[in-house]
């Protein structure tokens, strides 16, 4: 069979998806396939913001405002953001039967109508009710759907597409907060939240035009690769008659889909782990408030160029080997944060961190693609992302363990490189063998 041919069939696609035969490196995704990178990057860039940076404002804002506690909005925050664990494999369920277009469009809008009503309705339920509606709707767009988008339209070159994918998540850290405190100051409160609901009503038309579930539907070929208008309408149909033999239970029976969840959401545990102490951290040492939040923001720009740097390492080796070596990395940025600051530390540090930014979303979401083609690929990630999701949350567990009972920040972070090892270990047992 010619390598058109096994395009055609599925094969190249699917199957062989995850093994990267050749290592192309070259970011021709087309005009296409650069329109979903950018959408998706957008996407991904407002589900953060909304989700977890905002919370940096939206707290002390909505305590101002409303005379609300804002220790209580910071505690119920917390099982309010559990809706996105929940929607991991719920709204993944949705894109099985009504496809991911239908899906990232439905998660707007409810997610835009949630976050409106959080600058209306003041208390404290009601805080928890839409703020977990915005965590279930916003992974809906930006993880679940937009990630099995990028998924379905870069079957080989995932880890390149999401390099560059990435980078609006990084930017959300930087940019998001101060985007949203303009709104507060410009336009009130009750209105700045619905500024930000509208940018997800203009995202949902962008979306409604210029998105499809697969590049065939748009007449265009997987990664952009050449294929005749005949045999990307044969990949049309196939794709579109295709039914997962997989089910739940059997994905949850096996050894590899538990690897990989646990493992992930162990990556997610270092990643949350360092970087909401990064600021606290500086404060012990001395830093003030302003000081540390502006060495913040200097990793969150460090961190857009190595979001496509990831995706680069993961195409270039294999998404298993680059999850391996972004694990090791953390493991090293932790065990600096061990120790006492000095100035060539700090700066090793935060270059360390500030680099690590956007692989996880990469190389997690990668590794499922590589051992699950396009067709089972929805499926499979609707099981693992909720397991990543109930350990990444223990992050905070890990965290308050290790500073109150093993002698602060040291013993925390110790902790830390101990998950960080086990991570390691985990991938390394991991096969990707892809599954038919």
């Amino acid at each position: 069979m010619s390598r058109q041919e096994s395009v055609a069939t599925g094969e190249y696609g699917e199957c062989s998806a995850g093994r990267l035969e050749g290592h192309n490196l070259k970011s021709n995704f087309g005009v296409r396939g650069w329109s979903i990178i950018v959408i998706e990057g957008l996407l991904i860039w407002i589900a953060a913001g909304v989700q977890v940076h905002g919370l940096n404002i939206i707290v002390p804002t909505l305590s101002s405002a409303f005379g609300i506690d804002s220790k209580t909005l910071l505690f119920w925050a917390t099982p309010a953001s559990w809706g996105g664990v929940v929607s991991a494999f719920a709204l993944a369920k949705v894109c099985e039967w009504k496809g991911i277009k239908f899906t990232i469009l439905l998660s707007l809008i409810i997610c835009a109508l949630c976050f409106g009503l959080m600058g209306t309705w003041a208390t404290v339920i009601s805080f928890v009710l839409l703020f977990a509606g915005v965590n279930f709707f916003g992974t809906g767009y930006g993880y679940v759907g937009g990630l099995m988008m990028i998924a379905n339209w870069f079957p080989r070159k995932k880890n390149l597409a999401l390099g560059w994918v990435t980078m609006g998540q990084t930017m959300s850290t930087a940019l998001f907060v101060p985007a949203l405190a303009w709104l507060f100051e410009s336009f009130g409160v009750q209105n700045g939240f619905w500024g930000v609901s509208l940018a997800m009503i203009v995202l949902a038309v962008v979306v409604a035009f210029f998105v499809r579930n697969t590049p065939e539907e748009f007449g265009c070929s997987p990664d952009n690769e050449p294929m005749s208008a005949e045999e990307i309408e044969r990949s049309r149909r196939e794709q579109e008659a295709y039914v997962c033999p997989l089910t739940t239970t059997q994905l949850l029976g096996m050894r590899d889909v538990w690897l990989i969840g646990v493992a992930s959401g162990g990556v997610y545990v270092v990643l949350v782990g360092v970087l909401s102490q990064l600021v606290p951290r500086l404060m012990a040492m001395g830093y003030d408030l302003h000081t540390a939040i502006m060495y913040l923001s200097i990793a969150a720009f460090i961190g857009v160029p190595g979001s496509y740097c990831w995706g680069w390492i993961g195409q270039k080796m294999g998404s298993k080997a680059g999850i391996i070596f972004y694990s090791l990395w953390w493991l090293g940025a932790v065990v600096l944060n061990m120790f006492e600051f000095n100035p060539v530390t700090l700066w090793a540090s935060l270059i360390m961190i500030g680099f690590s930014f956007g692989g996880a979303t990469n190389l997690t979401t990668s590794i499922v693609a590589e051992k699950f083609h396009r067709g089972a690929f929805v499926k499979a990630f609707g099981v693992i992302a909720p397991i990543q999701g109930i350990v990444r949350c223990c992050s905070f567990a890990v965290l308050a363990f290790g500073l109150t009972y093993l002698g602060g920040y040291a013993g925390a972070y110790a902790l830390l490189a101990a998950i960080a090892v086990i991570d390691v270990l985990l991938f390394w047992m991991t096969d990707l063998t892809p599954v038919d």
